[in-house]
């Protein structure tokens, strides 16, 4: 790790040189003596190699470099406050920052509920979404503390895995699809629609994407590229319009919005474990029991929200669905 060319009591007294526009006031308010802080503010600039103070005023004037090392100094000096009195203060019954990552999917269906839990078990938090892989690389570089992916860091040490879902990809054509025996039987039937319709992707740097295609290749079926959308609302979408057909998954089905009575939903014909997998990833001895918690309270949504839903709409995938 690289060494800095400043420390927080050098931020600190040129901060309060640019406020006053006075060494003199400066040390009086600091308790140093002027030449100490003459020699602190020198030693800054030496070390960071530019000027950041414009000595030709009365009183001192900050350079263009001076201004933006300003609005720098003042924010970390900000932030060791706050933490000077978290330390301070702080009992640590509460974790004090919880930040969560997790697909589009669990966020839709699983986000307000979840972040209730959150809420009474930390005093500040946040809750992104987006790429599988980027809260993977969130979650290793400490970005986040949390994850609820399809991708388990199987390959990383250190780390607690709780399984939320697992859940089989199915088939999604235009309702009005006249399949040759009136459902999907095989895959002769696949290659017989890719003839009539488009195949509707998403896109290739997403994991469920990743998946199908591998799913694609592993059955013979290779799509025109064609029709490639970074999310299930805008796939759905146009599979509901008629213009293709997609995979997916249940959740995304049912994250996305789409009234499922507009599309005709069909189980693969390769029943060969094609399904995706949702897993908690944290890592280890940091979090207390939040994150077995938020695991439970996951399955426990799922179970009370999803599957019934699913139930009346799809009711022949819900054996095909494990929860925890």
């Amino acid at each position: 790790m690289r060494t800095f060319d400043f420390d927080l009591k050098s931020l600190q007294v040129f901060v309060i040189a640019a406020q006053t526009g006075s060494m003199t006031e400066t040390a009086k308010r600091l308790g140093l003596t002027q030449s100490s802080v003459s020699q602190t503010l020198s030693m800054l600039e030496n070390n960071l190699k530019i000027e950041l103070l414009d000595r030709s005023m009365r009183p001192l004037g900050l350079t263009i470099a001076g201004r933006y090392f300003f609005d720098q100094s003042s924010h970390l000096l900000s932030q060791a406050e706050q933490t000077q009195k978290v330390f301070t203060q702080g009992t640590f019954e509460q974790l004090h920052l919880v930040r969560i990552a997790m697909v589009d999917s669990l966020a839709t269906s699983l986000g307000k509920p979840l972040i209730e839990v959150v809420k009474k078990r930390t005093e500040n938090w946040s809750l992104t979404t987006g790429r599988s892989h980027m809260h993977a690389d969130a979650l290793v570089s400490r970005q986040v503390d949390i994850i609820i992916s399809d991708d388990a860091l199987e390959d990383c040490d250190d780390l607690c895995r709780y399984p939320i879902l697992s859940e089989p990809f199915v088939l999604v054509a235009p309702l009005n699809f006249g399949w040759e025996h009136g459902k999907l039987h095989s895959i002769s039937d696949i290659e017989r629609l890719l003839q009539r319709l488009d195949f509707v992707r998403y896109t290739n740097d997403s994991l469920i994407g990743t998946s199908i295609e591998r799913y694609l290749r592993r059955v013979g079926i290779e799509p025109a590229m064609r029709l490639q959308l970074d999310n299930t609302f805008a796939v759905l979408s146009m599979v509901a319009s008629g213009l293709g057909w997609t995979i997916t998954t249940p959740l995304c089905l049912y994250q996305s919005g789409i009234p499922l009575e507009q599309v005709s939903c069909q189980p693969l014909p390769a029943d060969d474990g094609f399904n995706r997998r949702l897993t908690l990833v944290t890592r280890r001895h940091e979090l207390s029991e939040l994150a077995e918690q938020m695991a439970a309270d996951s399955c426990q949504i799922m179970s009370q929200s999803f599957l019934p839903e699913l139930e009346k709409d799809l009711p022949w995938l819900v054996s095909a669905i494990d929860i925890g």
